[in-house]
C-alpha cells in the first residue's frame, strides 16, 4: 500500500509540474465539440426572397402562414421572409444571399376562393441535398397549415405516432457522446505523456531494483491517468452545459461507474501500446486515433440502430457503444438501448470483459517491460 501511495504522490507530482499530460483530454474534445457547435448546433432560419403578386389577401395569409412554423426544438423559424420584387428576387438569389425564392402568382386567391387549385413558384438550389430536403419539407408544414385554417372543408387529418418517448437536440446528443471523448483521450493520454517523460529522463531504471511486485505503481498510474481523464471530461462537461444547456451532473452518480470501467479498458489499451511501441509520437497517434474511431463507430454521430451488416457488428463489439448508451440514458432520462441490443446488463457484461482482459494483458507487460518479474 505504502509503494502506491508514493507512487501515486509521485506522478502527482509530475502532472502538477506538466499539465500538458492533461492537454488531450481538453484540447482536443473542445475542438471537435466546437466544430459540431458549428457544424449541428447552430441553427439558423433559411432566408427566402417572397414575392407576393397576389391581389387578394390568401396571398398574405399564406405567407404569413408559412413563414410563422417554428422548429420543435428550438423554437426558431424555419424561414425568414425578405419581401422584394421579381428581380431583386433574382439578384439576391443569384448572388447567394438568399436559399430560394418564393412567387405567389396573382390569381391565388382568385383561383382557391373559386374551388380551383392555386399553384406556388418555388425556386431553390439543391446542390446541397440536406438543406434542400428542409427547404422541401418546411413549406410542405407551412402549405398543411395554411390549409388548415383557411380551407377547413378539405378535411386533411394527419396522425403523428413518435417511435421514441422525447424528442432530442442532436447536437446535445453529440456533445455528450464529446464528454466522454474528453474523459477517454485524457487518461489515455496521460498514462502515455507520463510514462514517456520518466523513458526520457531514465528514472524507468529504478523500477528494476524494487524488491517488491510492481503491481501497486502499475495500479496507481491507472488512478492518476483516470483522475486526468476526470480533469478533461469536467472542463468539457462545463463547455457542454454552455452550449447546450444539458447538466451532465444531474446523471453523476450512473454516469461515473460506466466511465470507470471504460476508462480502464481505454487507458489499458493505452499502457499496452506505449509499453509495446517506443516512439511516444507513434504511441500518441496510434492511441488517439484508436479511441476517436471507436467513438465513432460507437454511435457518436448517429444512433448505432442505423448501422448494419459489419458496421453494426463492430458497434455491438465495443464497449463504448454500451457505455455511451448508457451515459446517454443517464441524462436525458430516455431509453438508449436501440430495442435491447444495447441492453444495460449485457453492456456491462461486455465492458467488464475488455476491462479485466485489457488490465490483464497491460499488466503482463508492464511486469515485463519494467523488470518486476514475479517480485
Amino acid at each position: 500500500m505504502n509503494l502506491f501511495v508514493q507512487e501515486l504522490k509521485k506522478l502527482l507530482a509530475l502532472t502538477k509540474a506538466d499539465p500538458k499530460s492533461l492537454a488531450a483530454g481538453i484540447i482536443a474534445p473542445t475542438v471537435i465539440l466546437i466544430i459540431f457547435a458549428l457544424t449541428f448546433g447552430n441553427f439558423v432560419s433559411l432566408k427566402l426572397a417572397v414575392v407576393n403578386d397576389d391581389v387578394g389577401t390568401l396571398g398574405a395569409a399564406f405567407e404569413e402562414t408559412v413563414f410563422s412554423q417554428t422548429s420543435p426544438l428550438s423554437g426558431e423559424s424555419y424561414f425568414e421572409a425578405i419581401e422584394v420584387d421579381k428581380d431583386e428576387a433574382q439578384g439576391l438569389y443569384e448572388q447567394g444571399r438568399v436559399n430560394g425564392i418564393l412567387t405567389i402568382p396573382v390569381d391565388f386567391s382568385e383561383r382557391l376562393e373559386s374551388g380551383e387549385p392555386a399553384q406556388v413558384l418555388y425556386v431553390f438550389d439543391n446542390y446541397n441535398t440536406d438543406m434542400a430536403k428542409n427547404l422541401r419539407l418546411y413549406l410542405d408544414e407551412g402549405i398543411f397549415a395554411f390549409y388548415q385554417e383557411h380551407m377547413p372543408n378539405m378535411e386533411i387529418k394527419v396522425q403523428r405516432e413518435y417511435a421514441v418517448g422525447a424528442q432530442l437536440d442532436w447536437f446535445a446528443i453529440i456533445a455528450v457522446g464529446v464528454f466522454m471523448l474528453a474523459f477517454l483521450m485524457g487518461s489515455m493520454f496521460n498514462f502515455l505523456y507520463l510514462l514517456n517523460k520518466e523513458r526520457v529522463h531514465a528514472t524507468l531504471s529504478e523500477y528494476r531494483l524494487a524488491p517488491a511486485s510492481l503491481l501497486p505503481t502499475f495500479a496507481a498510474r491507472i488512478v492518476v491517468a483516470l483522475l486526468a481523464g476526470v480533469v478533461g471530461a469536467a472542463v468539457n462537461a462545463l463547455l457542454v452545459w454552455l452550449l447546450t444547456g444539458v447538466n451532465l451532473a444531474c446523471g453523476l452518480l450512473a454516469i461515473l461507474p460506466v466511465l470507470l470501467m471504460l476508462g480502464v479498458a481505454f487507458v489499458s489499451f493505452s499502457a499496452i501500446v506505449s509499453l509495446t511501441v517506443r516512439k511516444f509520437s507513434g504511441a500518441a497517434m496510434l492511441s488517439m486515433v484508436t479511441a476517436v474511431v471507436a467513438w465513432f463507430l460507437s454511435g457518436a454521430t448517429t444512433s448505432v440502430k442505423y448501422a448494419t451488416g459489419a458496421l453494426l457488428d463492430v458497434a455491438l463489439a465495443l464497449p463504448s457503444s454500451y457505455g455511451l448508451s448508457q451515459i446517454r440514458a443517464a441524462v436525458f432520462s430516455v431509453d438508449q438501448s436501440v430495442g435491447g441490443l444495447l441492453a444495460t446488463g449485457k453492456g456491462w457484461i461486455v465492458m467488464t470483459v475488455y476491462a479485466v482482459v485489457l488490465a490483464t494483458a497491460a499488466w503482463l507487460i508492464y511486469r515485463k517491460r519494467m523488470g518486476g518479474g514475479g517480485r
